[in-house]
C-alpha cells in the first residue's frame, strides 16, 4: 500500500507512442473537463499522523512573499533577535578590551557602515594580486601565488590541499587532497546534467578576462582553454565518490609522500605547502580520496595551459572578493545584487554571516542558562541509556560485536555551549586595521593561520570543540571525534523548554539527540570504530553481512511504501543513514516512555519538529539530491514501522498509517 502526501487530479492526454519515424499520430485530443482538487478533510491520528498533528499549523500559516518554504520549528527569528540585540548592545558601547569579542563586533559594525562599496577604489593589495595571477608566466609561478592566497587570504587551495583530520586515526592530523567538485560556478555533477554547463565557465572567464583589458578574441580563446580544462578535471572525476556521503571515508587512503609525489611530478609540492607555511618535515604522507582526479591536475598544471590556468585563478579571486571589484566594472554588475534592505539590517546580516565567532560567546553568556545545561545533559544520558538496552538486547548481533558497539557508546561525548570559551583577546588585538576589508582580510588570514599553526604543532584533535556555532539551530554527530554538538539556539521551543513536560522535551529535542546518537550506528557510521577512526573490519563479517541485509530491507521498505504527490519515491539508498537515525533515534526514546500519556505527549512532539510547508519544487528537489526524506515520510514512514505507535493509538489493518507486521523494519530489534 502505498502512503500518499497530497491528491493531485489532473486531466489526462494520451498520445500514441509509435517506433520508427513513418507513422503520424492524429491530433491529440484535450479533454475540456475542468481540473478539481479534492479537499481533504480533517486527519486522524490513524491515517496521516503528520497532518494530524500539524493540520491547523498548515492551515493558519502565510510564507513570507518570497519565501518557498516554512519551517514551524527551525524558525529562526527568536534567535536572529537574540543576536541583533547582541549585536546593537555591542555597537552602543565603547572602551572595549582590544581583541575581545566586543571589540571586533564594534569595529566590524563601524567599519561596515563607513565603507562605500560603490566608490571605495579596489584595496591595492587586491589588485596587487591580480596583476601577480595576470603577469604570472609559469605553472610553478601560479602555484607559488596559490598558495600565498591560500595563507593570507583564506581561500581554496587549486589542488585542494588543506590540513585535516585522519580519518583512519583521529587524534592525528594529516595533509588532505580534497577533491575538487567543480571550476568555478559549475560543479561537475552541472557538468553531468547540463550541456551548457561548460559554457557557464568560458563565459565566466571571458567576462573576467575583458575586465583586465584583453581583447574579445583573446577572451574568448582562453575561456575556451579553461572549459576544456574544466571537462578534462570533470572527466578524470569519480561522480560516485564525488556525490557519496561526506562521511564515507571508503575510497580515502592514506599514501606516502613518495607515491604522491610519484603521481603529482609536474607540482612542487613541498614548495607550495612551505609557502602556505606547512612544516613539511611533519608530513610523511597524505589522504587522498580520488587519484585519478589528482592525476589529471597533474597533467593539466604544465605550462601549455598556464593561459586557461591563469583564468581559473583570476575568476577564484574574482568570485572571492567580488563585493570590492565588480562595482568598477559595468561588466560584472549582474554579479553583485543590489541589497534594498534598510541598513541596519544588512549590517546585522553582515557580522552574523561572518562574525559568528565573536557574536557566539556574548549569545551563549546572555542567553543559555546553567539549569538548561543540565536538563539537556540529564536527557543525553537517559538517552544513552535506552541505546543500552536496545544494543544491549540486539541478540541478532553476536556478543562481541554487540561490546564493540557498546564501548562506542560509552565513548561519545557532548558539546554544548558550556563548553564555548572567550578568545586570547593578544591574538587578535591587531586585527581591525583600518577598514572593513582589513578586519576581513586579517580575520580570514588570522583564521587559517591558526589552522596551519594547529598541524605544525601536531596539536591534540579537541573531542570538547565544536566548529558550528551555537547560534546555529542544529545538532550534528561527528564520526571521528565520537561527539554530538547541541547547540544554544536549538534548545528553544519546540525542542525544548525547561518548563516543558519532560516527554515533550524528549519527543522534540530528545528526538533530535536520539538522532544524532543513533547515527554512530548508521549504514555509513557505523563504518568508524569505537575510537572514531575510519575501520570497517572493526565488526565480524557476520554481523555486517546482517546488517547489510536489514540495509536492503530499510531501503526498499522506504521506496515501496511511500510517495510524494502520488508519484515521487525516495531514494532508499540516498537516505538510507538519515532514515536509520531516525528510526533507530525513535526507538530508543519509546523506550523511555511507559505510558500511553507519556507516549501521546513525545509522538506529538516528534511530529511538531517536523512541521514543514514547501513548495512543489523544494520538495521534488529534496527527493533528487538531499540525505534526507521529506518531513511527511520522516514523521509517518518512522511511526508506521514503531510497535510503540500502533499500542498508542490502537492501529489496525484498513488505517492510513498501517503497515503489514512482516512489511515493517527496526534498526535494533
Amino acid at each position: 500500500m502505498k502512503k500518499v502526501v497530497a491528491i493531485v487530479i489532473a486531466a489526462a492526454m494520451t498520445v500514441p507512442l509509435l517506433n520508427g519515424c513513418t507513422a503520424v499520430a492524429d491530433d491529440p485530443v484535450v479533454s475540456t473537463t475542468e481540473t478539481t482538487v479534492k479537499e481533504l478533510g480533517p486527519a486522524r491520528a490513524e491515517d496521516d499522523y503528520f497532518r494530524f498533528v500539524n493540520q491547523e499549523r498548515f492551515n493558519t500559516t502565510e510564507i513570507k512573499y518570497g519565501d518557498v518554504s516554512y519551517d514551524y520549528a527551525f524558525n529562526t527569528e527568536l534567535v536572529d533577535d537574540q543576536i541583533e540585540a547582541v549585536i546593537d548592545d555591542v555597537a552602543a558601547g565603547s572602551g572595549y578590551v582590544k581583541g575581545s569579542e566586543e571589540d571586533i563586533i564594534k569595529h566590524a559594525y563601524d567599519y561596515y557602515q563607513a565603507y562605500d562599496f560603490e566608490n571605495e577604489p579596489i584595496p591595492e593589495d587586491l589588485m596587487n594580486v591580480i596583476d601577480r595571477i595576470d603577469n604570472a608566466g609559469s605553472v610553478d609561478e601560479l602555484l607559488e601565488i596559490d598558495a600565498m592566497l591560500a595563507r593570507d587570504y583564506g581561500m581554496s587551495s587549486m589542488i585542494g590541499l588543506v590540513p585535516d583530520i585522519n580519518p583512519f586515526n583521529p587524534n592525528e592530523r594529516v595533509m588532505t587532497f580534497v577533491p575538487l567538485s567543480g571550476i568555478l560556478e559549475a560543479t561537475f555533477v552541472d557538468m553531468r546534467e547540463d550541456n551548457y554547463a561548460l559554457n557557464y565557465v568560458k563565459e565566466d572567464a571571458q567576462i573576467v578576462l575583458t575586465t583586465r583589458g584583453y581583447d574579445k578574441e583573446t577572451a574568448e580563446q582562453y575561456g575556451k582553454e579553461l572549459a576544456f580544462v574544466a571537462l578534462d578535471i570533470f572527466s578524470a572525476t569519480d561522480l560516485d565518490m564525488a556525490e557519496d556521503d561526506m562521511m564515507t571515508f571508503k575510497y580515502s587512503k592514506i599514501v606516502p609522500a613518495d607515491e604522491v609525489n610519484g603521481y603529482l611530478s609536474n607540482i612542487d609540492l613541498e614548495k607550495y605547502m612551505k609557502t602556505v607555511g606547512i612544516d613539511t618535515s611533519k608530513v610523511n604522507s597524505y589522504c587522498v580520496t580520488d587519484e585519478g582526479q589528482l592525476k589529471a591536475l597533474n597533467d593539466i598544471f604544465v605550462d601549455e595551459n598556464i593561459n586557461a590556468l591563469k583564468a581559473w585563478e583570476l575568476c577564484n579571486v574574482y568570485n572571492a572578493f567580488m563585493r570590492y571589484i565588480a562595482p568598477h566594472y559595468e561588466l560584472l554588475q549582474s554579479y553583485v545584487g543590489r541589497n534594498y534592505a534598510p541598513e541596519h539590517d544588512q549590517i546585522i546580516d553582515e557580522i552574523s554571516a561572518n562574525f559568528s565567532k565573536e557574536t557566539d560567546p556574548i549569545y551563549v553568556e546572555r542567553y543559555y542558562l546553567p539549569e538548561t545545561d543540565a536538563a539537556l545533559r540529564s536527557m543525553c544520558d537517559d538517552i544513552r541509556e535506552g541505546y543500552r538496552g536496545l544494543i544491549g538486547g540486539a541478540t541478532w548481533l553476536s556478543e562481541a560485536t554487540r561490546t564493540e558497539l557498546l564501548k562506542k557508546l560509552e565513548n561519545i561525548s557532548y558539546i554544548t555551549a558550556t563548553g564555548l570559551k572567550r578568545q586570547d583577546t593578544a591574538k587578535y588585538a591587531d586585527i581591525c586595521g583600518s577598514n572593513y576589508y582589513e578586519l576581513c582580510i586579517n580575520y580570514r588570514r588570522l583564521d587559517r593561520k591558526e589552522l596551519i599553526d594547529d598541524f605544525n604543532s601536531g596539536k591534540p584533535v579537541s573531542r570538547t570543540e565544536s566548529d558550528m556555532p551555537m547560534q546555529m539551530m542544529n545538532a550534528c554527530y561527528d564520526p571521528s571525534g565520537n561527539t554530538i554538538t547541541i547547540t544554544a539556539a536549538i534548545t528553544n521551543a519546540p525542542f525544548f523548554d525547561k518548563d516543558a513536560d519532560y516527554f515533550t522535551n524528549l519527543g522534540g529535542l530528545g528526538a533530535v539527540i536520539a538522532h544524532e546518537m543513533g547515527h554512530a550506528f548508521d549504514s555509513n557510521c557505523i563504518l568508524f570504530n569505537s575510537e572514531g577512526a575510519y575501520d570497517p573490519s572493526w565488526i565480524a563479517q557476520a554481523d555486517m553481512d546482517a546488517l547489510e541485509e536489514r540495509n536492503e530491507q530499510a531501503k526498499k521498505y522506504f521506496e515501496e511504501n511511500f510517495t510524494v504527490f502520488g508519484i515521487y519515491h525516495v531514494d532508499g539508498e540516498q537516505t538510507l543513514g538519515e532514515n536509520y537515525a531516525d528510526l533507530g533515534g525513535v526507538e530508543c526514546i519509546c523506550t523511555l516512555a511507559k505510558t500511553n500519556e507519556d507516549r501521546v505527549k513525545l509522538f506529538e512532539s516528534y511530529a511538531t519538529i517536523w512541521c514543514e510547508i514547501a513548495s512543489d519544487d523544494v520538495i521534488i528537489d529534496q527527493i533528487a539530491y538531499d540525505v534526507h526524506s521529506p518531513s511527511y515520510i520522516r514523521v509517518n514512514a518512522i511511526l508506521s514501522t514503531v510497535d510503540a505507535f500502533y499500542e498508542t493509538y490502537g492501529i489496525s489493518e484498513g488505517d492510513g498509517m498501517y503497515i503489514a507486521p512482516e512489511e515493517r523494519i527496526s534498526r535494533w530489534y
